[in-house]
């Protein structure tokens, strides 16, 4: 289990002996994957998702793994049908087993999709004490799916795993990357051709000496990227760089980091959504301080921060880390949020529906679990996504079954009165028509935490205004998002839905095709409305 306690240290110490930057196009072009298809996007930098192997479920190991459960909680235990688990935020497709190849599909899909070129992997070593083993076992699963997708890896090495005086043994460590992952084509080398491995401290090993001892015979010899402030705790010869992770003091650390990063021979940046832990509510050691998630405010803050800055590569922390509550793959509380965040200020030219289209594959795999047929067919569609051909996929995925767990009821036809059209869901966004025939064109009515949501009955998406977008969106959206309220105001006869969350007013004003949400005087009939069974 990770904890941050010792992390605060580094707000005192200073990186030393820093080589020069390698021009960015040099670093870019050895950064490349063995990928046919790549996603496109507007930034230049690599973007790395830091990665959890540690989760396990009676059906991988015969008991629920302890980064499920901890001390306190009991999965077993089901609530509203949720299960106990030992976190703030609870994952869409429920707790998993981290070495399930369906859910390792599902991730890195979603990963591919939000514009990621590659995975830092929290690596355990070699180990044989506690759960390494296992991790190191889910690691390797992870692994063995990335080129497939067109993914590149690193390893996040925890020397604290080691006990002091342990550096010879720590050196097998580096014997098992260099026989199996360093000469795999898709890891992350630096400018120099040199292999890369973040190190997650040094916790354990705090002297030079001990990194020669730990390096030793090692060839090729990566370049360790330690903690920010920690290059000397492992060598000026054997670093290749430093990082920032989470701190108590935020934004500050990271900050001061951004002002150094062009010092680097390879730097890497941190985006997190905020930190919540379930450390002390689960009996376990580990900080108690948070860092408020301000709806998605801190994580694409954070974003800004790292986009505007000079670093080369920037780490997204984390996929999956439930204890400490740093989560961006998609959950119940934040839907798909942080990942759309992702792909608009990353340019990438996707959206929620392809994130849908990955999570549908998920819940085919498990809905056909046993069915030879049909997984051939799912492994066509996981070619096709891996190969960004949305439509095939999307066309096979139909061919299977519709939409996963469709609502019910009838719902209610939205009219404008100004224009005699009916408000229908299209690929995530909400477009008029003079047509009414369909799923797409009707809404039911839901209260959720005392508020109106609309929900379309053809995808169960809901009506918002999440991204601010010039149109009015119909996605999943968690229930706790004011993006998705709406308050019916009378008008002469007529229901007008104004935004809780901006006080603006769901109209066709502009005659765009796409319905709009904005701040239009409540005689425009562009803004009024007949709710019609």
């Amino acid at each position: 289990m990770r904890t941050l306690f010792w992390a605060c240290c580094a707000l005192f110490l200073f990186a030393c002996n820093k080589s020069s930057l390698e021009p960015q196009e040099h670093l870019s072009a050895d950064l490349h994957t063995k990928a046919a298809v790549v996603v496109s996007k507007s930034t230049g930098k690599k973007i790395f998702i830091h990665w959890m192997p540690w989760f396990e479920t009676p059906a991988s190991r015969g008991a629920w793994g302890y980064h499920w459960k901890m001390n306190t909680q009991n999965p077993d235990i089901i609530v509203n049908g949720k299960r106990q688990i030992a976190a703030y935020f609870y994952p869409k497709t429920g707790p998993y087993a981290s070495g399930d190849p369906d859910i390792i599909e599902y991730q890195l899909l979603l990963m591919k999709y939000a514009g990621a070129d590659g995975v830092f992997i929290d690596w355990p070593g070699t180990r044989q004490r506690y759960d390494y083993p296992d991790n190191l076992s889910n690691s390797n699963a992870l692994i063995s799916k990335l080129n497939a997708v067109g993914l590149q890896f690193s390893i996040v090495h925890e020397d604290r795993n080691w006990d002091p005086g342990m550096a010879s043994s720590a050196n097998g460590d580096f014997v098992y990357m260099q026989n199996n992952y360093f000469n795999q084509g898709n890891y992350l080398r630096n400018a120099s051709n040199d292999p890369v491995v973040l190190n997650f401290g040094p916790i354990t090993f705090h002297t030079p000496a001990e990194w020669n001892t730990i390096l030793n015979g090692i060839n090729p010899r990566p370049k360790i990227v330690p903690l920010f402030g920690f290059t000397n705790e492992v060598g000026a010869n054997n670093a290749g760089g430093e990082f920032p992770w989470i701190y108590q003091e935020h934004p500050g650390v990271v900050d001061r980091y951004y002002t150094q990063a062009a010092s680097f021979p390879l730097s890497i940046g941190v985006v997190y959504p905020g930190f919540k832990s379930f450390y002390a509510a689960g009996g376990a050691d580990g900080p108690t301080w948070e860092i408020p998630f301000n709806g998605t405010s801190t994580f694409s803050t954070m974003l800004d921060k790292a986009l505007n800055s000079s670093v080369n590569i920037i780490q997204f922390a984390t996929w999956n880390d439930y204890g400490e509550g740093t989560i961006i793959e998609p959950t119940d509380e934040y839907g798909y949020s942080f990942l759309t965040i992702m792909q608009q200020k990353l340019g990438v030219p996707y959206g929620q529906h392809e994130l849908e289209l990955v999570a549908r594959l998920y819940g085919y795999r498990k809905q056909y679990a046993g069915n030879s047929s049909v997984q051939q067919q799912l492994n066509q569609v996981f070619t096709y996504l891996a190969n960004l051909q949305v439509s095939n996929a999307e066309n096979l995925l139909n061919s299977i079954g519709g939409p996963v767990n469709p609502p019910t009821g009838t719902g209610v036809l939205i009219k404008n009165k100004w224009l005699n059209t009916y408000l229908y869901e299209e690929n995530g966004q909400v477009k008029y028509n003079a047509n009414n025939s369909g799923n797409q064109y009707r809404w039911v009515q839901e209260q959720v935490n005392g508020h109106i949501r609309f929900k379309n009955v053809a995808t169960g998406h809901y009506l918002n205004i999440e991204h601010l977008y010039n149109y009015v969106e119909s996605t999943d959206v968690p229930d706790t998002f004011y993006s998705s309220y709406w308050v019916l105001e009378s008008y002469n006869g007529y229901t007008r839905l104004k935004n809780e969350w901006q006080n603006t007013y769901l109209n066709l004003e502009n005659q765009s095709g796409l319905a709009q949400c904005t701040n239009v005087p409540a005689f425009f009939e562009s803004s009024q409305w007949i709710l019609q069974n």
